[in-house]
């Protein structure tokens, strides 16, 4: 999509794809919810029912912000430089018809089916990738890479529909009398959309930040780069994944620290690997990737990738203290966010300021996140 797309309009995509990841937040949240209660309910029509409850409430906050991206989207075509609000309208779409496909993409995850989860990202990619390029070719710029994205999820879900169909059954219960138990999980939720946001945060909304405090060009320069350096993050996302559905508090904590050793020094030998590669071969990455227009920027290729090193090793953290439940994360993401707004309130002038107040908001998380596991309960 870098070898097709001006830098302009590469710019514009990434910084909708960001935009997005920071309104699926509440997806996230239910998402979470749902693995975690899948792979705890002993009773399946009582999981079922709080599942299908859920889902409701995911549908009508998903319909709330369709309406208010669609109201709202030539604001946001100002605000963020973009050329046409058509790709916001897509974007609403794309949010609007993502919540059954997460849902039952989190159930496989509960149930332990890694396997399907695995098939429903390939299909998600590939089809997302495959689309969004031949809607890029005939003409139709960033709003044909969103459109692609919104193929790719409709056929995903077919395919998670498919491999749930028999196994979840959403359609015939009454999940009313549910409510009462849906209320008794508004602080796990709570848990959950603070760390969720916090996370999104620190791997999208530099992209933004560029996208309003740059000109086109750098933003889409910029976006390149970041783009490379979230392939850390992504190739680490199914350890994290894992370890949630693993740990579980009936476990005991001798055993989930086991648990979260192994993650750990899976995740590390991947990260430092991927950092220590794009450090030596920034260019040659950047170039076989996303073309040699980029190479202008291809120095701030290390930095971010130092950054989404650590993002990764937070987001493994999280979801550990997330599967036990554990409220020292309410302090961990909000740390984060607040360091990074505030030091880009004040010093946003250069890129490389950017990254380093997000080196630093990020350090300050993995303290808090540390300090918890070592201190004694």
């Amino acid at each position: 999509m870098g070898r097709l797309m001006s830098i302009e309009d590469f710019g514009e995509v990434q910084s909708l794809i960001s935009l997005l990841a920071q309104l699926s937040v509440f997806v996230g949240i239910f998402s979470i919810i749902t693995t975690n209660i899948t792979a705890n309910y002993d009773n399946d029509r009582d999981r079922d029912a709080v599942i299908s409850t859920l889902r409701k409430i995911a549908f009508y906050i998903s319909g709330v912000l369709f309406l208010a991206i669609i109201i709202f989207s030539s604001s946001l075509k100002e605000f963020f430089r973009f050329s046409s609000v058509y790709p916001f309208i897509s974007l609403a779409f794309l949010l609007l018809t993502g919540v059954s496909f997460v849902f039952r993409r989190s159930f496989l995850q509960g149930i332990n089916d890694f396997k399907a989860v695995s098939w429903s990202g390939v299909i998600f990619s590939s089809g997302k990738l495959g689309f969004a390029v031949l809607l890029v070719y005939f003409g139709w710029r960033s709003l044909g890479a969103i459109s692609g994205l919104i193929i790719a999820q409709m056929l995903t879900l077919v395919y998670v529909y498919h491999k749930t169909k028999t196994s979840l059954n959403l359609s015939r219960i009454s999940a009313n009398n549910m409510i009462s138990v849906i209320k008794a999980e508004y602080k796990y939720a709570l848990l959950i959309f603070l760390t969720t946001s916090a996370i999104t945060f620190l791997y999208t909304a530099d992209v933004l930040m560029v996208k309003h405090w740059f000109s086109p060009s750098q933003a889409g320069l910029y976006s390149g780069i970041a783009t490379i350096a979230r392939i850390i993050f992504f190739a680490t996302g199914s350890i994290s994944a894992v370890l949630f559905s693993a740990v579980k508090i009936k476990n005991g904590p001798e055993l989930n620290k086991k648990i979260l050793k192994k993650a750990l020094g899976l995740i590390l030998f991947i990260v430092g690997g991927a950092w220590l590669v794009f450090f030596l071969f920034s260019e040659l990455i950047i170039e076989i990737l996303i073309g040699s227009r980029y190479l202008v920027l291809a120095h701030l290729l290390a930095e971010l990738s130092l950054l989404m090193a650590m993002v990764s090793l937070i987001n493994l953290l999280f979801f550990y203290f997330l599967a036990l439940r554990r409220p020292i994360i309410f302090s961990a993401a909000l740390v984060g966010p607040a360091i990074v707004c505030f030091l880009i309130f004040f010093r946003h002038d250069s890129l490389e300021q950017i990254i380093y107040d997000f080196l630093i908001g990020s350090a300050a998380v993995l303290a808090v996140l540390f300090y918890g596991i070592f201190k004694k309960r």
